[in-house]
């Protein structure tokens, strides 16, 4: 009997006034804090984070190096990066095999550009195999994906130009606010239509067992509806950048459709070589009920079509 009437005050606490305004500032809280937590690692925690993913060498970060320093300001030069958006612009040699980016052109923070090390290969000679590892397995580069794998990760001078101009493009979006906003507002929309019902049901009079039903329900609700804004977000992204980087000419759509391929080359090869099923079969990115990205395959499909209607009409105009 003592236990019940214990633990009833503990639950009916939240139905009274200055409960009630407790959980509203927690809510309050909450939201802002959603949003902090997904915007300081590329603005005011921007360096943490590049530390945190940096390719480092004997304790060391590696640096870039001087050639490809070169072809990111052609990069530049080709995409009219303003004169102040080059200075925020940061690289740095990252862990892996793809580009990666964090930050933003729109915030005064700047943002970094990570250039993976393969991007320093001119050949297949060049490649230094003791180094690379996939999650601490080791690479059998004789085999058939082993030799597939060390043709996908040397990328010809265009492709690299390629896969740069697709970063800072991304780079020069809205993302990191509309990713940092995304849960904070999936969150005050659960939170506000939750308060809603306990008023309208009088469900704060109910049992104790019934809200926690509707809670569960909202926020499974809440983690669906900001999965779907920022996936969708990112695949409109990618859509658009995609769009903007064929209107640059017939090079650069024959250097995206070639570097998407080995990009699903590399994937493919991975996946036979360590035996999971980080990736599918096709060499996407096995997300399973997300889709986080645009399929590589959609990529590579994009851009294969947009070289075979420019090789089109070449053929009428030559005749």
């Amino acid at each position: 009997m003592n236990r019940k009437k214990a633990s009833k005050p503990l639950f009916s606490y939240f139905t009274t006034p200055f409960g009630r305004k407790l959980t509203f500032i927690a809510a309050g809280t909450t939201t802002v804090g959603l949003f902090i937590g997904n915007f300081i690692p590329h603005t005011f925690f921007l360096d943490k984070y590049q530390e945190f993913v940096q390719c480092y060498k004997d304790g060391i970060p590696r640096p870039v190096p001087p050639e490809i320093k070169e072809r990111l300001e052609r990069a530049m030069n080709i995409l009219n990066v303003p004169a102040y958006e080059r200075r925020v612009l940061k690289p740095f040699t990252v862990y892996g095999f793809d580009m990666f980016s964090a930050g933003s052109t729109k915030s005064k923070y700047g943002g970094i550009i990570g250039i993976p090390t393969n991007y320093s290969y001119t050949s297949i000679d060049n490649i230094d195999r003791s180094e690379i590892r996939f999650r601490t397995e080791q690479i059998k580069w004789g085999s058939e994906s082993g030799q597939m794998l060390q043709e996908a990760l040397v990328l010809k001078e265009d492709e690299q130009i390629f896969g740069m101009c697709k970063t800072i493009l991304e780079m020069q979006t809205q993302r990191v606010l509309l990713n940092s906003a995304f849960p904070s507002i999936s969150f005050l929309a659960v939170y506000s239509v939750g308060s809603y019902l306990n008023q309208r049901m009088n469900l704060l009079a109910k049992p104790i067992s019934l809200r926690l039903v509707m809670y569960a329900i909202l926020g499974l609700f809440g983690v669906g509806s900001w999965s779907f804004m920022k996936d969708y977000n990112q695949v409109l992204y990618e859509t658009s950048i995609d769009k903007q980087i064929s209107t640059l000419g017939p090079d650069f759509v024959d250097a995206g459709r070639r570097f998407y391929d080995k990009l699903l080359k590399k994937n493919m090869a991975l996946r036979a070589l360590i035996g999971d099923d980080t990736y599918t079969s096709k060499g996407n990115e096995n997300f399973y009920l997300r889709q986080k990205t645009l399929p590589l395959t959609i990529h590579k499909a994009f851009f294969e079509e947009e070289w075979n209607k420019l090789k089109g009409e070449n053929q009428e105009a030559a005749q």
